[in-house]
């Protein structure tokens, strides 16, 4: 039995107005004392027969893990408050009438052109707190305390922001993960040095850290939105080349009240929703004509969160009895402990103990790993953090089979006099060969199809040819896919668009890169120089057959599967070394 307990650093809480939106989010900054991380362990070992020949072994174990450090280094620095960082989508550059001047002209074309903070850009009485440094093309990060990206002082100072700050928080009850582990094998002595073993080994991840947006987009509700913005810009005759005509859903900018219209919650602009995440309306956006169309949706489509995440009115003030909580974030990748994987295998070794001049072992594996999560980095999101338990299938750590040969074969000295047995002495001989299965890849659009900004997780349908007519895109033919082609989720105007049918329902991992040969080999030899002096002459050869072995594939859709990187051709080593 074994107990671990760990104190780790405790971080500075976020500011009140943060930390309020950290609870009604479910998350928190860092991770608490886990105190009851109990390891029992328990191995035996039986000789069935009596006689030393045979042996079965058994052994169960549980083992915690240790949080990695980023984490907390993550939690701190990222937290989205007292070190903001936020996403700037492209926009039209500023022009040279000051009229046209704006906060809401923040974007990556102006910053990225050094333009920023130009009059006729964004006006002076905003620009100051800003930081821009026009010649770097970048915000001053330090001892700028007045920065309108730090401490959600873009509330205070009113700055309107249609990408809030996001972060990398813990959720709440965050626990250490720990591996189940168990092991059953049969060995027989077989006589004459040899012996044969057969394993069985399982383990089992539990409570794995995994990252997991807990304010992502609601995809469904933001084309929803975009349709009846659509039809209603159509029904009363708004141009489509108006710059309020809404061209996607991410640029709805119109309400039935900037029309002269009640306010009815049809739609309103995404932005003023905070693009549909859970946390509901914008703050720094909440106000103009469209604020009751934005409330009466958010209320509509259960947006909005009290305190403590519980239900709200967003028609009433902010931080009101009944009213719902500020919520100054946008995305929060926030990692998880609620990740899992399995592992088994079954392994079959024959072994040969050093005598008659050689030795060897030859192996064989046959396993499986399933997992629904691969590591904390956020690019490794689940494609849909809505559902994350759809991201359970073969890990990327999967290798189905493994076989392993290695060998050591000694001339040693040969008796007599003669040259020919002079020369046979003393050679060494070591091969080692290893072929195995392919591991499985994702295979990746690299679009936000669904809107959650997660490009490096979305993943194509699977289709048959005749998908070609239904409006979303082309077909990509691949032998990865079960029916031989792959197409891009969509929606149009009129669809019935659902979270999931914007989620690609190609499994996770379902590419499976090429098989491996490395047949490797050393040679040596032994001269004496007396009794006391000798020399080593070795040649180590790695990859005889020069065989392509594939390291890496592209992950790509359209190209999945052809390879970007291998394994090295084959090479030679010459070694010399002297022993006394």
């Amino acid at each position: 039995m074994r107990y671990d307990i760990e104190f780790p650093p405790q971080l500075a809480a976020p500011n009140p107005l943060a930390l309020t939106a950290y609870n009604a989010l479910g998350l928190q900054k860092g991770i608490q004392t886990d105190t009851n991380n109990i390891q029992p362990r328990i191995g035996m070992a039986w000789d069935p027969r009596g006689n030393g020949k045979s042996v079965v072994r058994a052994s169960f174990g549980m083992f915690y893990d240790h949080p990695l450090l980023g984490l907390y280094f993550l939690g701190d620095a990222s937290d989205g408050s007292k070190s903001g960082q936020l996403l700037f989508a492209g926009g039209s550059p500023c022009g040279t009438n000051a009229a046209n001047s704006s906060p809401l002209n923040l974007n990556a074309s102006n910053i990225f052109q050094g333009i920023q903070t130009l009059p006729t850009c964004i006006p002076p009485s905003f620009s100051g707190n800003l930081g821009y440094l026009p010649n770097q093309q970048l915000f001053q990060a330090l001892n700028f305390p007045q920065s309108v990206f730090i401490n959600q002082n873009y509330l205070t100072t009113g700055f309107p922001l249609a990408f809030q700050p996001f972060g990398y928080p813990q959720s709440k009850n965050f626990v250490y993960a720990y591996s189940q582990q168990a092991n059953l094998t049969f060995e027989q002595d077989l006589g004459g040095g040899f012996a044969l073993s057969l394993a069985y080994n399982f383990n089992g991840g539990r409570h794995l850290n995994r990252p997991i947006n807990a304010d992502t987009v609601r995809g469904d509700l933001l084309v929803k939105n975009w349709q009846n913005a659509v039809a209603f810009a159509n029904a009363v005759g708004l141009p489509t080349t108006s710059p309020s005509y809404p061209s996607s859903p991410l640029s709805v900018a119109i309400c039935p009240a900037a029309f002269g219209l009640p306010a009815s919650g049809a739609f309103a602009p995404a932005a003023m929703l905070n693009f549909f995440r859970p946390s509901g309306l914008n703050p720094s956006l909440a106000g103009g004509p469209c604020l009751a169309d934005a409330a009466l949706l958010a209320n509509a489509d259960g947006l909005g969160l009290g305190p403590n995440g519980s239900k709200c009115d967003n028609t009433l003030a902010f931080n009101s009895a009944g009213g719902c909580v500020v919520i100054p974030f946008g995305d929060m990748d926030a990692n998880y402990s609620n990740g899992s994987s399995n592992y088994n295998g079954f392994t079959s070794t024959l072994r040969k103990r050093f005598s008659n001049h050689y030795e060897f072992l030859a192996s064989y594996s046959y396993s499986h790993a399933i997992d629904d999560s691969t590591d904390l980095q956020s690019p490794l999101a689940p494609q849909d953090s809505y559902y994350p338990g759809l991201e359970r299938s073969n890990s990327l750590f999967d290798q189905r089979h493994r076989f392993v040969f290695s060998a050591v074969l000694q001339s040693g000295k040969l008796s007599g006099d003669g040259f020919v047995k002079k020369f046979f002495s003393h050679w060494t001989f070591s091969p080692i060969v290893e072929v195995a299965s392919g591991r499985p890849f994702l295979i990746i659009t690299g679009d936000n199809t669904n809107f959650q900004f997660a490009p490096t997780a979305a993943r194509p349908n699977v289709v048959t040819g005749s998908a070609a007519g239904n409006g979303c895109g082309p077909l990509v033919a691949s032998k990865y896919s079960p029916t031989g082609f792959f197409q891009e989720p969509c929606f149009t105007a009129t669809s019935n668009t659902t979270l999931l049918s914007l989620d690609g329902d190609l499994a996770r991992n379902a590419g499976v890169q090429p098989w491996t040969v490395f047949a490797d080999a050393r040679v040596a030899r032994r001269i004496y120089f007396g009794e006391r002096i000798n020399m080593d002459l070795i040649v180590d050869c790695f990859n005889i057959p020069n065989r392509f072995n594939v390291a890496s594939v592209n992950q790509l859709w359209t190209n999945a599967g052809q390879p970007t990187a291998a394994y090295d051709p084959r090479q030679f080593q010459f070694a010399m070394k002297v022993n006394w």
